[in-house]
């Protein structure tokens, strides 16, 4: 941080404390707009999968813990604007401790919020791509965010000795060097949100999907490419803020970039989770089709989603067999909420039937579904004929024929005598 030299300070203008110039506006629209598109979302998000589909994960819980560590950030960012935050130096009333207390707890929060809202997105990924490079991904890329988060909390913590030195100027205190600490800190988490957000890019966009699923990947993937633009811009403005004597006024955006950075991510995290609630708002255009049809190397893939007047849900399937018998059908039914009709399937001739349950409700028959699993039933038809001996028969496995031998009968009673 520069100190202002005598001629700074003598071209400084009047204190305006009446009508000061503030970058105030800035920091509450981004900061409010952000904060409460954030708890929307994450209210939508356990509306849709914890009343309409019964079936929480911890990847959700864990992203609720993100945005109740987010909205303390938020407020006091807005808070800060009494205490001087977005003013200019020589505008500024006199020390503001109250301010720094606000930044201190905000240093601290701040990083927590982020790595839990990716530490839900890399749950969320390994539940929905079980390769074995997602799972190594997933897991290396936690364990990274997990020891970097208690890092920044320790480095944060003990940045100054006593930490009352924060706040307090007139402390005798020993401080690290913050320049360095908070940019090498402001670019691991700008790495990790590259790395998060724009992971599932390829697996996604190489699945053959209808226009509209892919231009809702396009928005999600959008919201977390500005995620990672917001990340490289506060590295920016900590490298202005490092050499620049009004400290407050350039503080003020990046108040604002922590708050677009911090939110929008949960934003993106929730977005998966906002389909079944604008399914039941706007079911033209958001429910799933009743019946769709998939070709996958020549077969036919029949998908019932589930009707638009129950809870909206949809499930993307691939083949349920290896068969390459090409007459072979198949039918997906989600019964969440419903139950199977065997006699109207036997009836349409199908022999391979699956259902699919987000809640682990159960299925036909009693029998439990497990949550977010795929059931497979397979139809053998078993018939028994009866012939005298010495006829002959045919077997349907083979073309060779075979003669029911009346010896064998007087051998067996032979034995039994």
């Amino acid at each position: 941080m520069a100190t202002p030299t005598p001629e700074d300070i003598a071209s400084w203008p009047l204190p305006n404390f009446e009508n000061p110039e503030s970058r105030g506006p800035v920091v509450i629209g981004l900061t409010v707009f952000t904060m409460v598109f954030a708890v929307l979302f994450t209210g939508v998000r356990f509306y849709g999968k914890g009343v309409l589909r019964t079936a929480l994960g911890m990847d959700d819980w864990i992203m609720l813990g993100a945005t109740v560590f987010s909205i303390p950030v938020s407020v006091m960012a807005i808070v800060s604007l009494k205490y001087g935050l977005g003013l200019h130096i020589w505008d500024q009333k006199g020390p503001q401790p109250i301010y720094y207390k606000m930044a201190f707890a905000s240093d601290m929060l701040f990083p927590m919020a982020c790595s839990l809202t990716k530490f839900s997105l890399c749950l969320t990924y390994l539940r929905l791509f079980p390769s074995r490079s997602n799972k190594i991904f997933c897991y290396g890329l936690s364990i990274f965010v997990m020891s970097f988060t208690v890092a920044c909390i320790f480095l944060m913590l003990f940045q100054c000795t006593p930490i009352r030195g924060y706040w307090d100027p007139g402390a005798k205190q020993h401080c690290i060097n913050l320049r360095v600490t908070l940019i090498i800190i402001a670019a691991f988490n700008s790495l990790s949100d590259f790395l998060v957000y724009l992971w599932p890019a390829k697996p996604l966009w190489s699945l053959q999907l209808p226009l509209k699923q892919r231009i809702g990947l396009v928005v999600i993937f959008a919201v977390g490419s500005t995620v990672c633009v917001a990340g490289i811009c506060r590295i920016y403005y900590l490298e202005v803020y490092f050499e620049s004597y009004d400290l407050l006024w350039v503080a003020a955006y990046i108040y604002a970039i922590m708050a677009v950075e911090m939110n929008l991510g949960i934003i993106c995290g929730c977005l998966s989770g906002v389909k079944p609630v604008l399914a039941v708002l706007f079911p033209r255009f958001f429910a799933s089709s009743q019946h769709s049809t998939l070709n996958t190397n020549g077969r036919t893939l029949a998908t019932y989603g589930r009707s638009t007047h129950g809870h909206p849900e949809s499930f993307a399937f691939q083949q349920l067999s290896n068969s390459k018998a090409k007459d072979q059908k198949f039918e997906v039914l989600d019964v969440d909420g419903g139950k199977l009709d065997t006699e109207r399937r036997m009836a349409n001739g199908q022999r391979n039937f699956a259902w699919a349950s987000s809640s682990g409700e159960l299925g036909e028959g009693g029998r439990g579904v497990p949550v977010n699993g795929i059931v497979v039933d397979q139809v053998v038809d078993v018939s028994e004929e009866q012939r005298e001996w010495g006829t002959r028969g045919k077997g349907d496995a083979g073309s060779e024929e075979w003669i029911m031998d009346d010896g064998l009968e007087e051998k067996e009673r032979t034995k039994a005598v």
